[in-house]
């Protein structure tokens, strides 16, 4: 994701400013707010955002002074661009030398210049991209995207162990240390005033949601993954897990954004708080109960603690066990087969149908299918958008079913538009696979990248992905990482950038002895021969 931070002293821009786009159209991710020129250039030093919107006249340091100083910082990042209420040709000529994309009156502004001012700086930052050789933007607009698919992944019990949990975690650079965690499941509610769907009801929500963010984060780390446009979960790290040690401060900061959102918006937030967990790898555990709570608060419209629902300490009766499907499902999406996926989710209908107590089993179980089309399946986000584009919230509509009827007929839904649409992507969707497989590699020279590793990163049997990469990349997995590899040692050498050793050790060689090897055998001579036939071995190297 592109990340914005807007900067402005009056709060009722801030949140104009948020909800006058749909950023999430964009590739953008608002990650902050701040209301005075300090403020604002502590956030840019701490979030690194791409595009800053800011107004000029705020106190202690003005936008212009802030564009300056972090220019002088760091150069030409990030892209600024300027607000004012006053139409004052010196406000625009500091704006020039502070090299802002854009200078607009806060007046005179509509969603369609902000949007022109945007996609200008956009451009700006693909084209200073292009320039350094250094790709990575397509990347970061889709980490956010990334992070909210690892966190449901965790919700839903889709890792097969902690190891695949621990290299997510840090691929992704999410902190995630601790003592323990607590999950909580939100719903947003009203205003009667907004339609059902569409636009308005869209801008609503991501606005609401990225309040409720910049709310909570003002008093403490927290992640938020939203689930649908009235939907969306947090994940709070605490102390320990005993309700002691954070129950109390944990509700006021709960009740505070729920006001404070009702205050701005005129929604209703009812939210369910799961049990406490010390493991991230078990964070399924906070948020089911979590869930479980949440329909008490439908009826109360408030936050309602799992601890404190009345059934909470007796068992589920007959609880569905998915797991020993989920193996079979995930390979028959890997491999595309149609039969094997119809199959199986015919079984998952026909066990649940007409059992009311399974609802929520039948709820994770859909969700996981869900999870697994849209990560597993290269367009898996698009093909099921298409097979629930008449459903008011697409294919999200699975968090507003609140009857195994309705479980039901969306699993139908799924099954028959996903069997009808695979078959003519089989094909495609392999050697788009392949193609993210092979960026990812691109992306972390520096690393090992081992087979098993690879095949953890992108949810695959190691099997199944060397037999995928071998038949669609006509290059088995490892010989593809070792010439990729030394194709980018060859780029270095002829740059001159660094002496061998440096190379090996920034490539993820062991030692740059065993790199010397494997680029002899690949190229047919040694690292510093190839460097002495470019005349770029160091005088130290000779």
């Amino acid at each position: 994701m592109i990340k914005l931070l807007i900067a402005d002293d009056e709060a009722l821009v801030c949140v104009g400013l948020q909800s006058m786009l749909r950023w999430e159209d964009y590739r953008i991710e608002i990650v902050g707010v701040a209301h005075n020129g300090a403020q604002a250039e502590e956030m840019i030093d701490s979030l690194q955002p791409d595009i800053v919107i800011t107004d000029i006249k705020m106190p202690i340091k003005t936008g212009l002074q802030v564009a300056e100083s972090v220019r002088r910082k760091s150069g030409c990042a990030p892209k600024f661009i300027i607000l004012t209420s006053y139409e004052d040709f010196q406000y625009a000529r500091g704006a020039i030398e502070v090299r802002a994309v854009d200078y607009l009156v806060k007046l005179e502004l509509t969603p369609k210049m902000l949007e022109e001012s945007v996609l200008r700086a956009i451009s700006m930052l693909e084209e200073s991209e292009a320039a350094s050789g250094q790709p990575q933007l397509d990347y970061r607009r889709n980490l956010q995207d990334l992070r909210d698919k690892f966190f449901i992944r965790l919700f839903n019990h889709l890792f097969e162990s902690r190891e695949q949990v621990l290299l997510q975690k840090n691929d992704l650079e999410l902190e995630l240390d601790a003592p323990a965690y607590v999950v909580c499941t939100c719903r947003i509610l009203g205003p009667d005033t907004v339609p059902a769907r569409g636009d308005k009801l869209a801008a609503l929500c991501t606005s609401t949601v990225q309040m409720a963010r910049e709310t909570l984060a003002s008093s403490g780390p927290c992640h938020i993954t939203s689930l649908d446009l009235r939907n969306f979960a947090i994940t709070l790290p605490l102390p320990g897990r005993e309700t002691d040690l954070w129950l109390g401060d944990l509700q006021k900061r709960l009740h505070d954004m729920a006001r404070l959102l009702h205050n701005y918006f005129n929604v209703i937030l009812i939210a369910g708080v799961g049990i406490a967990v010390e493991d991230p790898y078990l964070l399924y555990e906070s948020y089911q109960s979590a869930r479980k709570a949440l329909p008490v608060n439908s009826q109360e419209q408030s936050i309602v603690f799992f601890t404190n629902e009345p059934q909470a300490s007796e068992p589920d009766a007959s609880l569905f066990d998915y797991s020993a499907l989920r193996s079979d499902i995930r390979r028959a999406f890997e491999e595309m087969d149609v039969q094997a996926l119809h199959e199986m989710i015919t079984r998952l209908i026909d066990r649940f149908a007409g059992q009311p107590h399974l609802l929520v089993s039948a709820t994770d179980a859909a969700s996981n299918l869900l999870y697994m089309a849209t990560s597993l399946l290269a367009d898996g986000e698009q093909i099921v958008e298409h097979i629930f584009e008449h459903e008011p919230e697409g294919y999200r509509a699975i968090y507003q079913k609140h009857s195994m009827e309705g479980i039901i007929d969306w699993l139908i839904q799924f099954r028959d538009g996903c069997c009808s649409i695979l078959p003519g992507r089989r094909q495609t969707y392999k050697e788009q696979v392949v193609r993210n497989v092979q960026e990812y590699i691109k992306r972390n020279l520096d690393s090992k990248l081992s087979l098993n590793q690879v095949a953890d990163m992108f949810s695959f049997s190691p099997n199944y992905l060397s037999h995928l990469f071998a038949k669609t990349a006509k290059v088995n997995f490892v010989e593809y990482v070792t010439e990729t590899k030394i194709s980018a040692a060859k780029e270095m050498m002829q740059r001159g950038e660094g002496r061998i050793y440096e190379i090996s050790q920034r490539l993820g060689y062991e030692s740059a002895f065993y790199f010397s090897k494997v680029f002899k055998k690949v190229e047919g001579i040694s690292p510093r021969e190839y460097m002495q036939r470019l005349g770029t071995l160091s005088q130290a190297e000779r």
